[in-house]
């Protein structure tokens, strides 16, 4: 079995498409199988890379964790990380993020910045907001993330390829009686 699903999860300077990225991380994995590969994660030189420096989330990321704001010390060079992220992604992916509007659209802004092709078809971004919302709106929540560090692009994305995981095969197995 081809794993072709990745899970990316970004941590940024704003919430614009033009934001500095400070971290990439991502995760291969099958949400029906619940087969997990390899992670990708880097942390960048986020003050080099000519996007917007928001301030309230410049003053936001001094309120977080300090295993989280490890990550503002990165030294990568994004240009380089854009294309090593294309490099180790698989034939065909079908990127995944946490909102239609944040980690992908950021990236491709990113790509399109540093005039590399984006690494992935349009049609297939995925987004586990949505899968979540369908999963609660027919059983209720879902656990809070546990482990791991908060605001830390690799930890996180385990965690949302984690839920889509488990809340895919509890959609696709509520036919045959399972709750």
């Amino acid at each position: 079995m081809k794993l072709r699903h990745v899970m990316i999860d970004l941590e940024t300077m704003g919430l614009r498409p033009n934001a500095a990225i400070v971290s990439i991380g991502a995760v291969i994995f099958d949400p029906r199988y619940g087969k997990k590969a390899d992670g990708f994660y880097t942390e960048l030189a986020w003050r080099q890379q000519c996007r917007n420096i928001d301030s309230g989330t410049k003053e936001w990321w001094g309120k977080q964790n300090p295993k989280a704001k490890k990550a503002l010390s990165g030294t990568a060079e994004l240009g380089e990380q854009l294309e090593e992220l294309a490099f180790w992604l698989p034939n065909d992916c079908k990127v995944w993020g946490n909102g239609p509007t944040f980690d992908i659209s950021i990236l491709e802004d990113a790509y399109i910045q540093h005039d590399i092709e984006i690494p992935w078809k349009f049609w297939n971004v995925r987004d586990c907001r949505t899968i979540k919302d369908l999963y609660e709106s027919a059983r209720g929540g879902f656990d809070k993330k546990s482990g791991g560090t908060l605001h830390n692009a690799l930890d996180d994305a385990q965690y949302q390829a984690d839920y889509v995981i488990e809340m895919w095969n509890k959609i696709l197995n509520s036919d045959k009686g399972e709750k």
